[in-house]
């Protein structure tokens, strides 16, 4: 029976591509029947998650008999979610419904499996493929439960790929061999191993057929084009894990060691990769009906969804202001595509919390367009925001046609400042001229409250002690400057008198009582 979870609200807000599924999950399948990501754990339990507003997720527990070890799962159409379980004793073929029956096909004996897959039989008929680790063989499960067997292939099968258009051919890899291998099932024969000179591990096909790639025990994927038989090597910053192809010829690939999700593009020798967050543990990954990707977090029992769009923040992060002061800058973010190409005209939202704070339209939400110029492609600027109440103030920015979010998180919102209570020393003391020249930097003093704020429209005093050793413009010895949005004034130019000797500049802001004297000579 299904154990439901309330539809989740992902912890970091409704920006977030984040979304909590009650599982920690090994697999995940997308599901052409009901248009829900599928997912299995390591103790074969199944589930599902909704992809749209309102996000929710069931997993279904597992009646008497379904216990052991999950590796994989695979979506057959019209005949459920299917899995393979291993104990420590027996092995078998799961299917779970989706109203939440599971079923069991027991082996005869134990053995493992890493990898699931749909394929044709001989007489064109569907089945689910799945190489068994330790019998050397192919299993072939029939939707009504029938159970056959290729022959034993003697270097072992890991990983399985058949293309959704030539289902009648399979690739495997044989680890002991270090080997890649084709499987013909017009025959029923293993064709001869391809050497790849680097242990396999999991391997992903193109839609078409065309284009195998190869996990391998190093940080090492392998590309191979079937119709010249050639391969490429890719670098990965980690080993690869699952790996998808899809139908615009990029690989994606996770691994548990890497904290994020790699990606190899069309045309490219090198792998990216988009951060999954510490501690994430991406463990499978699969493709949405509207070419979303999804990636199971075993780290964090969640989804997360990402974008083949980028959004990155370009500056403005890491302000800091009171609250009711605007922040010093906008903020920008570059809107381009995986391979850095950047899009212009593209629309985006920039939003902060409702009563957190206001744009220069007065609301909390604006939106401005990214920029088609040669300099400004693909930039957007926000307005100036002006926070209304103190503690953190997140900031995000949404592209609007497609899922990409950047977000300020490092903005800082001080408590609105009170009086001026005293003036900090910044520079321009210890000068040293001679008679009857000016000083060549001005003095600059930083206004600030009790609690250390700075102060904007502090009155702050500058006056010459000593009779005629020292002028501001107009030849007085007294002046008084406004301090500036992050509590700063700097004097006027200062002139020096005819007498050589030292003197002091005595500042104070308001109707404080604590003052500097700031030192200067004439010579």
């Amino acid at each position: 029976m299904p154990t439901a979870v309330p539809p989740p609200v992902p912890e970091s807000g409704p920006d977030s591509d984040e979304f909590p599924i009650g599982a920690t999950a090994v697999d995940v399948a997308w599901s052409n029947d009901d248009e829900n990501v599928w997912f299995v754990t390591a103790q074969g339990v199944m589930g599902y998650f909704e992809p749209r507003s309102p996000w929710g997720n069931v997993v279904f527990t597992p009646g008497p008999g379904v216990t052991g070890s999950a590796n994989s799962l695979v979506i057959w159409p019209g005949h459920g979610a299917w899995t393979f379980l291993t104990a420590e004793n027996s092995s078998a073929f799961v299917k779970c419904t989706d109203d939440g029956q599971y079923q069991i096909y027991p082996l005869n004996g134990t053995t493992d499996c890493r990898a699931l897959a749909l394929g044709k039989n001989r007489e064109g008929r569907t089945h689910v493929v799945a190489p068994l680790i330790g019998w050397n063989s192919l299993a072939f499960i029939e939707a009504g439960g029938g159970t056959s067997y290729s022959t034993m292939y003697r270097d072992g099968l890991y990983g399985i790929a058949i293309a959704p258009q030539q289902q009648g051919r399979y690739w495997l890899t044989s680890p002991g061999g270090r080997a890649l291998v084709g499987y013909d099932v017009s025959t029923g024969t293993f064709g001869a191993p391809i050497d790849l000179g680097l242990e396999p591990r999991d391997v992903a096909i193109t839609p078409a057929g065309d284009v195998v790639w190869i996990a391998t025990t190093d940080k090492v994927i392998l590309k191979y084009t079937v119709q010249s038989g050639t391969f490429t090597r890719v670098e990965t910053p980690f080993p690869a894990s699952r790996m998808l192809a899809t139908a615009d010829g990029t690989l994606w690939f996770v691994s548990t060691a890497g904290d994020a999700v790699g990606y190899v593009l069309p045309d490219k020798n090198r792998a990216s990769t988009i951060p999954t967050g510490q501690g994430s543990r991406p463990t499978g990954l699969t493709v949405s009906g509207d070419s979303r990707l999804w990636v199971a977090l075993s780290g964090r029992q969640g989804l997360r969804r990402v974008s083949r769009h980028r959004l990155a923040v370009v500056s403005g992060d890491g302000q800091k202001t009171s609250a009711g002061q605007p922040f010093p800058q906008p903020f920008e973010v570059k809107a381009t595509l995986l391979d850095g190409t950047p899009v212009g005209g593209q629309k985006i939202e920039f939003s902060v919390a409702e009563g957190s704070g206001v744009f220069e339209n007065g609301e909390h939400t604006e939106t401005r367009y990214t920029g088609t110029e040669s300099d400004r492609l693909g930039i957007a600027t926000s307005s100036r925001l002006t926070p209304l109440k103190e503690g953190p103030c997140p900031v995000t920015a949404r592209w609007t046609e497609t899922d990409a979010v950047a977000s300020f998180t490092r903005l800082n919102v001080t408590p609105q400042p009170g009086t001026a209570d005293r003036v900090r020393y910044v520079s321009g003391a210890g000068q040293t001229v001679p008679a009857g020249k000016s000083f060549e930097h001005p003095m600059k003093v930083i206004a600030e409250d009790a609690q250390g704020n700075p102060v904007e429209g502090a009155e702050i005093t500058f006056k010459v002690r000593g009779e005629r050793m020292a002028a501001f413009p107009g030849g007085t010895d007294t002046t008084q400057v406004t301090s500036g949005s992050d509590g700063t004034a700097e004097s006027p130019v200062l002139t020096a008198g005819d007498s050589p000797g030292g003197f002091a500049v005595q500042v104070w802001a308001d109707e404080s009582f604590m003052s500097l004297l700031l030192q200067q000579n004439i010579h």
